[in-house]
């Protein structure tokens, strides 16, 4: 367990306290003693916290942002038409508490929040031309393959006939494969 560390106000030494005793982070930062219950000491640890648990996860770095981005702006747009289904299926938008009040229900709001990130999303992805930069990679890749393929077909001697019939049938499985037709 780790100690809070924060310096003794009466002898020598360090607070062995555990790491944020009496505060809301507990495990983490200085002790409520010790000013752990600060706002600054308070987002340290939270942000402590993150980072430990980020280590923890150990997570590979992102080697294709503009795909990543597009996976996630499809995650967003599931999760909004999964609440707009929830949404259709209520009785009532709202509902009464117990003093009498009305509320809004959580689904309405979520659905909402919903709305705004997809608005968010699809705003980054138009305005970093997304579909038209991961179009460009895919023929950038296509033509690297190709070109392997060519330079292969050329060092093993296969005669310039055959060579076209090879890259022939590899354009229509290649187009099989993608569903696209030729």
């Amino acid at each position: 367990m780790t100690a809070c560390g924060g310096k003794k106000h009466q002898g020598d030494g360090t607070c062995g306290l555990p790491a944020g005793w009496g505060t809301d982070h507990p495990g983490t930062g200085r002790c409520k003693l010790h000013g752990g219950s600060t706002p600054t000491h308070r987002k340290a640890a939270v942000e402590q916290q993150a980072r430990a648990e980020l280590a923890r996860l150990d997570l590979p770095p992102v080697e294709d942002p503009l795909s990543e981005l597009a996976r996630v702006c499809g995650q967003v747009l599931g999760w909004k038409d999964m609440l707009a289904e929830k949404v259709n299926a209520l009785a009532s938008l709202r509902y009464e508490n117990e003093a009498g009040g009305e509320q809004l229900r959580a689904e309405v709001a979520l659905w909402e929040r919903a709305l705004d990130r997809c608005e968010r999303f699809l705003t980054a992805m138009a305005r970093l031309n997304i579909d038209e930069r991961l179009a460009k990679i895919s023929e950038e890749r296509a033509e690297l393959i190709i070109s392997v393929l060519t330079a292969a077909l050329e060092r093993a001697g296969v005669d310039a006939g055959q060579a076209d019939e090879v890259l022939t049938a590899f354009d229509v499985e290649f187009a099989r494969q993608a569903g696209v037709s030729l």
